[in-house]
């Protein structure tokens, strides 16, 4: 049987990320994912600037990255009422550092690199059960294709299985809470110009959610929506039929994807939210990315905190394998770290989102943001950064949104 200190389960950004990291820290590394790359995945394919430092770090170039994508200069927000607030710069230059990349490419190049540098790399296996045993896990993993069963064992296992965690779900981690989710769907129009912003629509049939249109080409946008749970089931309205309606009679979407068609079918996917109960680590176990509900609870965005996540686990779990010792007490470090470098963004983000819950409220703030630049600050601020602990108390935040 093939042991390994390091099993990941999930070869998407948060685990070729977190194979990466280890590989660094001289661990011998297996990945594990039930797909065969390239594959597509449901989500808005928005990679900001703070991201791609992360990539750069892992050794990835600029023009590699966005070979497959396309370079965003600004953003802008309308609100219920079609009050637009716009944010950024009116085209790219050379320093524009975000952009929209489909997952389809992102993601392969990230599991190419990882499996390049993984010491075994398990693709189209499906992991069927994890047993614990004293020395850390044993893993039945099953060849999709032919049926094949392989057991492995590791001494530190990584959830990067994404939203709906086998591994979260079978170690008793992380319980599904709807209270604390998105849903969201997207597929792909062209046939017409973009231009090099993404624009976000409030509607207030689907608030605090949103409908996007992110373009990933010049003549291709990736269009979603991304509303709460529990929407759906209070309204007794499928997503889907909410998601037509507004592609059909909301006005600024409507002229947003004017001249262009649908190419493609629509795909869907759950967004458990940073704010939700719950742990992150036991006895050699470390949920990261999705998996670990890293999600941003106003924007929906989630590949900064996967490769964050990936990071620090790979820091903390290589600490703990040099030990020879990955218990739950010798892992609690990244506890700590998501306690004090996450939570308290995801926690902002969560209070704003539930004002946004009010049309009133998002078209009085949209339209302040539209005319003050504070308000825009303050707006961006919150809608894009990972802010610290009691940040609001901070003298020198309120400097930087009326000075900035």
């Amino acid at each position: 049987m093939k042991k390994f200190q390091v099993v990941i389960i999930g070869g998407g950004p948060a685990g070729a990320a977190a194979a990466l990291y280890f590989k660094e820290a001289n661990v011998t590394v297996a990945l594990v994912d039930k797909a065969i790359f390239p594959r597509d995945k449901s989500c808005g394919d928005g990679i900001p600037l703070k991201t791609f430092r992360l990539l750069e770090e892992l050794g990835f170039k600029e023009e590699e990255l966005f070979k497959g994508g396309f370079r965003i200069s600004g953003m802008s927000v309308y609100a219920p009422d079609g009050t637009p607030a716009h944010f950024g710069k009116a085209s790219v230059d050379s320093a524009t550092k975000s952009g929209c990349i489909p997952r389809k490419y992102f993601d392969n190049l990230l599991f190419q690199k990882a499996k390049h540098k993984a010491d075994a790399v398990f693709e189209g296996y499906k992991l069927e059960r994890m047993t614990k045993i004293t020395s850390g896990w044993l893993l039945k993993l099953k060849d999709i294709k032919q049926g094949k069963i392989t057991e492995i064992e590791t001494e530190l296992l990584i959830g990067a299985d994404g939203a709906g965690s086998f591994t979260a779900r079978k170690s008793g981690l992380f319980p599904v809470d709807e209270r604390h989710s998105f849903e969201g769907l997207r597929l792909y129009y062209a046939g017409k110009t973009f231009r090099n912003r993404v624009e976000i629509f409030y509607d207030k049939r689907i608030l605090p959610g949103y409908v996007w249109v992110f373009p990933v080409a010049e003549n291709r946008a990736n269009v979603g929506i991304m509303a709460p749970r529990r929407n759906s089931r209070k309204n007794k309205t499928g997503l889907r039929q909410v998601f037509d309606t507004v592609l059909q009679t909301n006005p600024d979407v409507k002229e947003a994807l004017s001249g262009a068609e649908p190419d493609s079918s629509v795909r869907g996917a759950m967004l458990p939210l940073g704010n939700a109960p719950g742990k992150r680590t036991a006895d050699h176990l470390i949920l990261i990315g999705d998996a670990a509900a890293f999600i941003n609870p106003l924007t929906g965005g989630g590949i900064y905190f996967a490769l964050q996540s990936a990071k620090a686990a790979a820091r903390i779990g290589a600490k703990a394998l040099q030990k020879g010792r990955c218990t739950e007490d010798d892992l609690s470090e990244y506890e700590r770290w998501y306690k004090d470098v996450l939570s308290p963004g995801f926690y902002y983000a969560d209070w704003f989102k539930r004002r946004f819950a009010s049309d009133q409220f998002t078209n009085r703030f949209i339209k302040s943001a539209s005319r003050f630049k504070p308000a825009a600050t303050f707006f961006m601020m919150i809608y894009g950064r990972p802010l610290p602990k009691r940040v609001f108390w901070n003298p020198l935040f309120w400097i930087k949104i009326f000075l900035r």
